[in-house]
């Protein structure tokens, strides 16, 4: 059964006014953050730096199989497993039906982000052992995940759920420091559909009233360009770590900026890096209202 997304909003109406005062960094400026989210505090961060926030879901999300994520949960609930790595928030809501809550204290868990370890401690209760900032790719730099091999004795496994479309990356490098990786799809994304765009979005792109968008993940940017198209010259392209980065040039389309840090705070920061150095946007005309 697929989970659609089918809401999308900015704070007003597409042609509406920014929620700050002229002084702010982004007032006036139009941001396309392409994912829905209740509280999400990506978007919070611009509009309180006066930009205008154009959410809209591109892709949606398919459950994986629910046979394996089953027999994860059993792995969890029995002790079997060293380490269970969460690579994003998603993951843990896909996991969340089939985990038996408190989780075996013995299990050491390793998330990426903060996003992914408040998603885990608002569902179990509990911290993560782990917090890597930045990518999966993080995780490899941890010695806890990566130091001496575990001894001959010792539990090896570790449970890895993450997207279909997950980079292979992480998986090998735990593989090459001595641990038993089962990973698991846990959920896939595939792009929406254009109906359930946001009115006027399309045409607001294509006729350079998006001045920055915010890129958060591969799958989200690959949706994007399926979608909207190649940004206009003027519109800046913001990714959230290295690896979207490295997905949209891939894609053929030019990275601005790469935030300093996947949070809200190094996400504004780039975004108004690119976008207050631009001359080509530094006049962008109120957003024109096509529907």
């Amino acid at each position: 059964m697929e989970q659609s997304a089918s809401r999308n909003s900015s704070a007003d109406p597409l042609p509406g006014r920014p929620r700050e005062g002229g002084g702010a960094p982004l007032s006036g400026r139009a941001v396309l953050l392409p994912r829905l989210s209740e509280r999400d505090r990506i978007a919070s961060a611009l509009e309180r730096a006066g930009a205008r926030v154009l959410r809209a879901a591109v892709t949606r999300t398919v459950p994986g199989d629910a046979a394996a994520l089953e027999a994860t949960g059993r792995r969890i609930a029995a002790g079997e497993a060293a380490w269970l790595v969460l690579t994003s928030a998603r993951t843990v809501e896909a996991l969340a039906p089939y985990l038996q809550v408190p989780v075996p204290s013995a299990l050491q868990v390793a998330v990426v982000g903060p996003a992914t370890a408040r998603t885990w401690t608002e569902l179990t209760g509990t911290a993560p052992n782990l917090v890597a900032r930045g990518s999966a790719a993080a995780l490899l730099e941890e010695p806890a995940l990566t130091g001496p091999p575990p001894a001959p004795n010792a539990a090896r496994r570790v449970l890895l759920p993450a997207s279909a479309l997950a980079d292979p990356a992480l998986a090998d490098g735990l593989r090459q420091a001595g641990w038993e990786v089962e990973q698991v799809a846990a959920y896939t994304t595939v792009t929406a559909d254009a109906h359930n765009l946001l009115p006027g979005l399309a045409s607001t792109w294509a006729t350079d009233g998006v001045d920055a968008v915010v890129l958060t993940a591969p799958s989200t940017t690959r949706a994007v360009l399926e979608l909207l198209g190649p940004p206009p010259g003027a519109t800046r392209l913001v990714a959230i770590g290295a690896t979207t980065a490295a997905a949209a040039r891939e894609l053929g389309l030019p990275v601005a900026a790469i935030a300093p840090s996947p949070t809200p705070e190094g996400i504004l920061q780039a975004t108004i890096d690119v976008v207050t150095s631009n001359p080509a946007i530094s006049t962008t005309p109120p957003l024109r209202s096509t529907s």
